[in-house]
């Protein structure tokens, strides 16, 4: 297998989540280990810098994996593709639409060099089967969906860097609801009208949203409601598509915390007859996973997209900003 030369910016709990999907691959050789923490470093045998410019420059990587606040980001994503190297970055892809349009922007300027954004959740087992459902008409056409996305927060939830607009450029939206929208996104289509409400709810302290709920419609008038919440004190992720012909519904996801609950996706065929029974009550079919293999496919199809000279195909500067028109879009009402 081709070794990869690669450098992690940020060796917080993304960046730690990373450098292990990485040693599993095997085909990513991690040459330097960068964090503004010197106690973030500590245990690790590669090389480790503080200053992510330096760390780049003395490595020489061929890939740079970004875990750092949202802040920065789009500076070391457009340094990076400038010196002609291939960047994965976590998201979301900067504060707001200019960021990921200045990296867009980057990227066109080096179009030899793969730039993918982290968007972890296309990848779970149950998405990854309702996607394979919608794309065989099996259950016919999507025409709406609900998505529920909330959280508890944390004693010190107010003071956390994800809630500080500078750092972080919102509040639960930007943070965890961002992954719903490329869900949103990923498995219906293009949202171009959207109403919304954000507001601090029970966080009256904070700067930032603890609840957001939108209603999105496409072109085409298929409809989506999204509820991301930092206030939901017990974590939920529901996912719930109907299509013309029949209804899938995701709960759960698989996380390190098991706190989400068991990751499970149902669906089945509209049943008007009552064939299966009682009116209401259609065949069900459910499939649930115990495990959470998302960050090791994702780091595969860079390897892939790198190694093989392939285009990206999830996570793409296109899907970082169609996410974040939609974000920005959300936030201006």
């Amino acid at each position: 297998m081709k070794k990869l030369r690669t450098v992690i910016i940020g060796l917080g709990k993304m960046g730690k989540i990373r450098y292990n999907a990485m040693q599993r691959h095997g085909g990513y050789q991690i040459v330097g280990l960068c964090d503004t923490d010197p106690d973030s470093l500590a245990g690790y045998a590669e090389p480790a810098f503080t200053d992510w410019k330096t760390c780049i420059r003395r490595c020489r990587p061929q890939a740079v994996v970004v875990c750092t606040f949202n802040r920065m980001i789009p500076d070391i994503v457009c340094y990076a593709l400038k010196e002609q190297i291939h960047v994965f970055s976590e998201k979301p892809p900067g504060r707001c639409l200019d960021d990921v349009i200045r990296m867009r922007d980057a990227s066109l300027r080096q179009p030899q060099m793969r730039l993918k954004f982290g968007f972890n959740h296309r990848y779970h087992n149950s998405v990854i089967e309702a996607k394979a459902l919608i794309d065989s008409k099996m259950l016919g056409e999507v025409v709406c969906a609900r998505g529920v996305y909330g959280k508890a927060g944390s004693a010190g939830f107010a003071r956390e860097w994800r809630n500080d607009v500078g750092l972080s450029g919102g509040g639960i939206l930007i943070d965890q609801g961002i992954h719903m929208i490329d869900l949103l996104c990923y498995l219906i289509g293009d949202f171009t009208k959207i109403q919304s409400s954000a507001d601090q709810l029970v966080w009256k302290e904070l700067h930032t949203e603890d609840s957001v709920f939108a209603i999105m419609e496409t072109d085409k008038g298929q409809m989506a409601s999204l509820h991301s919440s930092a206030i939901q004190w017990k974590h939920k992720f529901d996912l719930d598509i109907i299509c013309t012909n029949g209804y899938i519904a995701l709960n759960g996801i698989r996380t390190a915390t098991r706190s989400y609950g068991e990751e499970c996706i149902s669906y089945y065929r509209k049943d008007l007859q009552a064939k299966g029974g009682n009116l209401g009550e259609p065949i069900e079919h459910t499939f649930c996973f115990d495990s959470d293999e998302s960050w090791d496919y994702e780091m595969q199809e860079f390897y892939d997209c790198v190694a093989g000279d392939l285009a990206v195909k999830n996570g793409t500067v296109d899907d970082a900003c169609r996410v974040m028109k939609i974000i920005a879009e959300i936030y201006r009402k």
